[in-house]
């Protein structure tokens, strides 16, 4: 299609079902068009406007995106795996909707935030939705996909689907790294958490593959633990909220089993000696009465130190992004 039949097609503001690979497209507006089935794949386009337009199940893999932007735009169900997305691409107020994201590369001035992911969520997240967006392609999307030398594609929609978690993990981690470099550093803080859960649901799925090693499933069991424990209680050093439940639980713990423990000890005195212990200071109450209560005031001393740090770390984290 040449550009005056675009031009005439883009006035009628529906652009549907169009073949556009390839292409160099420079200066074109597509401001406020519906666009479906439309493959950019492969195209260069340069300052090229989207703003407010809705687009679904449209092809953009490989593109070369630059000096353009996508104000407003509604995008769903569309693919930007490989695209290039560079130089001053303008993304405010945009809402991605379940599209793949996966090795999209966004450069210093073209940076999707946290609040352009619909619902704070990326595709790989849901399951029939991303089974979806890779099987009914031919139906719903631009047809057979075929890959960046216009061959099929040799993929398996179920390795795919199971390969999911790995690539939100990727994903994440690349928008930690992309915003926390950026200065957006809550932005930054959110996609790292996102990425550690991420990471473990990899893990766990990688217990039930016939593909992974025994050795990498008993290293993969440890790590579960250890993500889940840093989860559970100091929401991986992001969580504050975590971290005082963290803390009063502890306090509390010890002071249950120092009464058990201690007889000549009331649970309210208990407490107190376990609030000194968080603090590192020792109490001349249970001073010598056993090995174990010795060894119980010097384990939670250490704990109380390590929470301490932690909570320093988290805290300094809250101040840094206000």
């Amino acid at each position: 299609m040449d550009r005056e039949e675009l031009l005439k097609l883009i006035e009628s503001k529906e652009v549907i079902g169009i073949d556009l690979s390839g292409q160099r497209l420079e200066k074109i507006d597509f401001t406020g068009c519906r666009i479906e089935r439309t493959s950019f794949k492969g195209c260069e386009l340069v300052h090229c406007r989207f703003r407010n337009a809705k687009i679904s199940w449209s092809d953009f893999r490989y593109a070369e995106i630059q000096h353009g932007t996508f104000e407003g735009a509604e995008i769903e169900f569309s693919d930007f795996y490989r695209a290039f997305i560079d130089g001053v691409v303008i993304f405010s107020g945009s809402s991605f909707s379940n599209c793949s994201l996966n090795k999209t590369y966004l450069g210093e001035c073209a940076i999707i935030r946290k609040e352009n992911l619909k619902d704070n969520k990326i595709l790989q997240q849901n399951k029939e939705d991303y089974r979806k967006f890779l099987v009914d392609w031919h139906t719903y999307g631009t047809g057979e996909r075929t890959n960046d030398v216009n061959v099929k594609s040799d993929w398996s929609p179920d390795a795919a689907v199971e390969a999911r978690w790995s690539d939100a993990e990727v994903i994440y981690k690349n928008f930690n790294a992309l915003w926390a470099g950026k200065g957006y550093f809550g932005d930054g803080n959110w996609a790292y958490v996102q990425g550690k859960k991420m990471e473990r649901r990899r893990m766990i799925s990688e217990l039930f593959s016939k593909s992974v090693k025994p050795l990498k499933k008993l290293t993969n069991l440890w790590h579960i633990l250890t993500n889940v424990i840093s989860d559970l209680f100091f929401g991986y050093g992001e969580s504050m909220f975590k971290m005082i439940v963290t803390y009063i639980l502890t306090v509390f713990f010890f002071a249950w089993v120092f009464t058990e423990n201690v007889s000549i000890l009331e649970y309210t005195q208990a407490l107190a000696i376990s609030l000194k212990n968080m603090a590192g200071m020792d109490s001349e109450t249970i001073r010598g009465v056993s090995p174990l209560v010795d060894m119980l005031n010097v384990i939670q001393t250490t704990i109380g130190i390590l929470l301490t740090g932690i909570f320093g770390f988290i805290l300094g984290n809250k101040i840094r992004n206000q």
